[in-house]
């Protein structure tokens, strides 16, 4: 990708000048933000079908027992939602860029419980004990920059989210969503299926990037998102009914800015549009109405 002409003057600059003299390179100074794909999407953007696997979104963590384990079925290239199981439910509709995607290993009710066909069943009927589904959604993303390490200069990046049913996001926690992040999230929701809400990822502007809700850095970073798969139940469940499970993240208007300037829209960044067709709110849940008779 050709580098946009502010960011490539900025480095050209950069590394000149800490090139002086045998200076040693400056801590992480970002000039771009590459890889952040909408679920849903291929590497154009273009939506794909459903049943397809999402090229850039990947959970790599999963258990169904609230965490005490893993669970490896569930675990791989994330699945993207036939479109028919959205519109019939009352989760927040996909957008024109945008569409839910939902672990492996989904069943599809509809579909005589066929696996990883585009249903979004996933386990998980209650926020403890022996039937809690938890899946980590990871997107490796890129800031290009000067120098190494922490980013010292502000990035932002705005993101919308849905999910069922509740979700944390983080941003590079230890071992980048291959385990359960621990810690303070960088935003969380909850009963999210049916609304979208925004999120802002930022590394604050104290000059050490360490001062927001997220510390990023110069090469190859993660977005980790959570989700909590509980029926929105208040209590301890071993029931073994699945019920519907999903992500859904995009955003409207400027995504990404750097120190306070927006970075322009290119192929391998979230798009900066607006998404159509945002709300899609029913009054009532899919997942509650509809559990398969058989699993």
């Amino acid at each position: 990708m050709k580098p946009h002409a502010p960011s490539l003057c900025f480095a050209i600059v950069a590394a000149l000048a800490l090139g002086l003299g045998g200076v040693a390179r400056a801590t992480g100074l970002a000039t771009d933000v590459t890889g952040l794909y909408y679920t849903g999407v291929n590497s154009s953007n273009g939506l794909l079908s459903g049943g397809a696997t999402d090229p850039h979104w990947t959970v790599t963590y999963a258990s169904t027992n609230g965490g005490s384990s893993q669970n490896s079925t569930y675990k791989g290239a994330a699945y993207v939602v036939n479109n028919s199981n959205i519109t019939s439910s009352a989760w927040t509709q996909n957008t024109s860029t945008s569409q839910w995607i939902v672990a492996p290993g989904a069943t599809d009710p509809n579909n005589g419980n066929s696996v990883n066909t585009g249903g979004d069943f996933l386990p998980g009927n209650g926020n403890t004990g022996s039937n809690e589904g938890i899946y980590v959604y990871t997107l490796a993303f890129n800031i290009v920059g000067t120098g190494s390490g922490t980013v010292t200069n502000a990035v932002s990046i705005g993101i919308t989210i849905s999910a069922d049913d509740q979700y944390a996001i983080y941003v590079n926690p230890a071992g980048n969503g291959t385990s359960l992040p621990t810690g303070s999230a960088a935003a969380t929701g909850y009963s999210a299926w049916n609304n979208s809400t925004s999120a802002t990822l930022q590394n604050g502007t104290n000059g050490t990037g360490t001062s927001g809700n997220s510390i990023f850095k110069v090469g190859t970073n993660y977005l980790v998102i959570v989700v909590d798969n509980t029926n929105s139940a208040t209590g301890s469940s071993s029931s073994t009914a699945t019920n519907a499970s999903g992500l859904l993240v995009y955003q409207v208007g400027s995504a990404i800015t750097i120190n306070g300037n927006p970075i322009p829209e290119t192929g391998t960044c979230l798009p900066l549009i607006a998404a159509v067709g945002l709300y899609g709110v029913f009054a009532l849940r899919r997942g509650r109405q509809k559990v398969p008779a058989s699993i």
